[in-house]
């Protein structure tokens, strides 16, 4: 037994560097260029609900004088992936994105060309929860969008979407959460989030059981104001259908 164990060590170590190494380059690589189509069918299905969602920012006002006069917005998009939301900002919207995978970097300049009526200020690659580089108290408004379910905190991001808005500022989400209706699909999205499941090495620590709707909600997060309301997002038929394990979703916006 004891003439095994030297292998079993080595074994081990080896495949802890294989995850290490796939974590950090693969999966990343991986949901930058193949589940990209399966966003693109996902905001298509979408678009009209989210256009509806975002709607109001084009009525807000910038807390910066200059950009008030105008009437643009400094906009920060946690997660903006290959930013299939950058069609619904108001023109001339500086942006800004925080990203924790670099392989969106190339696609999110891309978008320039797609949106000439917003700016592409800066590309952030962090994390949600430790937003550094983004001064207190300087962007109108923050924006994420199916971003809540993989970050590591839930809480330590939303304090962070808190401190980086100006007074008044507002924080636009849109997120799937737990089932609430179906107690077989509750227990898939349970099972599906456990760390040890396939499902968290391909999709990024997607967790699926997430109740980003009740911290949201919590007072000590420091948002003057919280309107949200759960909804179900559109099923259709085929492949796309597996999304019903996270057809169930919140939006709402939060007023620093």
């Amino acid at each position: 037994m004891s003439s095994l164990l030297p292998s079993v060590m080595v074994g081990s170590a080896i495949v802890c560097l294989v995850i290490k190494y796939y974590n950090s380059h693969i999966q990343p690589w991986f949901f930058s260029k193949v589940y990209n189509p399966s966003l693109a069918v996902y905001h298509v299905h979408c678009r009209e609900i989210k256009r509806k969602h975002f709607e109001s920012i084009k009525d807000h006002k910038s807390a910066d004088p200059e950009l008030r006069k105008k009437g643009a917005l400094r906009i920060l998009e946690i997660g903006p992936g290959p930013g299939y939301n950058f069609e619904f900002y108001p023109p001339n919207s500086e942006l800004t994105a925080v990203e924790v995978n670099r392989f969106f970097e190339e696609q999110f300049f891309e978008k320039q060309a797609d949106h000439p009526h917003i700016k592409m200020e800066r590309f952030v690659v962090g994390f949600a929860e430790d937003m550094k580089d983004v001064p207190d108290n300087s962007v109108d408004i923050v924006v994420s969008t199916m971003v809540l379910c993989s970050v590591r905190s839930v809480e330590g991001a939303l304090k962070e979407v808190h401190r980086v808005l100006a007074p008044g500022g507002k924080y636009y989400f849109w997120e799937h959460i737990i089932e609430h209706e179906y107690r077989l699909v509750r227990l898939i999205q349970h099972i599906a989030s456990h760390p040890l499941c396939m499902y968290q090495f391909v999709f990024a620590g997607c967790k699926l059981n997430r109740k980003s709707d009740e911290i949201i909600q919590k007072n000590d997060l420091g948002f003057s104001h919280i309107d949200q309301n759960r909804f179900r997002t559109p099923q259709k038929s085929g492949l796309h259908a597996i999304c019903i394990f996270h057809s169930s979703h919140v939006k709402g916006i939060a007023t620093k």
